[in-house]
């Protein structure tokens, strides 16, 4: 997940590893809010008709399926941060499905992938406004003499004030942003990386 150093400071750039973080930053939240909905709908379901007996397989399935988007959201992490998350072997190869049932609520790692999935809509939000926030500030700054060319000059009274020349000033800001920002976005992703690893480390 680390950038690499060998091109230096100003080697952010031009390291691919910064963009990819970048997506995995901006897909946190739509991806986190579709956890949250299938979590609270399957287990509201779930929870309200147990009674009847029948929330039991709806919550079953619910937990089935919770692992296997754990499992998508490690991949994804591992393809797009480059983030080493090892396997264990915590359910049984065989067995009948009673067995696998019974091993998969046993596990721990259960558990913390179902708290992952619903951490991922807060922290979704966090990093989704982090992210274009830092994209947004220094794409503006950069931009500013194309938008304050095409404006007109700010008039009170007899006195008029043309802003163009002076958007340079902020362009110039902007470069130096622009490297701050992405060094700021590849540590919002390695957090986001580390705390993925903890909790889905031990997904087979």
């Amino acid at each position: 997940m680390s950038v690499s150093k060998k091109r230096g400071f100003f080697g952010v750039v031009a390291e691919p590893q910064s963009y990819l973080n970048i997506v995995y930053l901006l897909l946190a939240f739509p991806l986190g809010t579709f956890y949250f909905v299938f979590l609270v709908t399957g287990l509201s379901l779930g929870f309200g008709l147990i009674i009847t007996l029948v929330g039991i397989p709806i919550l079953l399935l619910v937990i089935s399926g919770s692992w296997v988007l754990c499992r998508f959201e490690r991949q994804v992490a591992i393809t797009l941060l480059n983030e080493d998350i090892p396997l264990s072997v915590s359910r049984p190869a065989s067995g009948g499905l009673w067995s696998r049932v019974k091993a998969l609520l046993k596990d721990r790692v259960t558990w913390r992938g179902v708290l992952y999935l619903f951490l991922k809509f807060p922290l979704g939000i966090v990093t989704f406004t982090i992210a274009v926030t830092l994209i947004a500030v220094p794409v503006g700054l950069l931009a500013a003499p194309t938008y304050m060319w095409t404006s007109d000059p700010l008039v009170w009274g007899s006195w008029s004030f043309d802003p163009f020349p002076w958007s340079w000033i902020l362009t110039i800001i902007g470069i130096p942003m622009v490297f701050i920002s992405l060094y700021l976005l590849n540590a919002t992703a390695v957090v986001f990386g580390r705390m993925t690893r903890v909790m889905l480390g031990k997904l087979q």
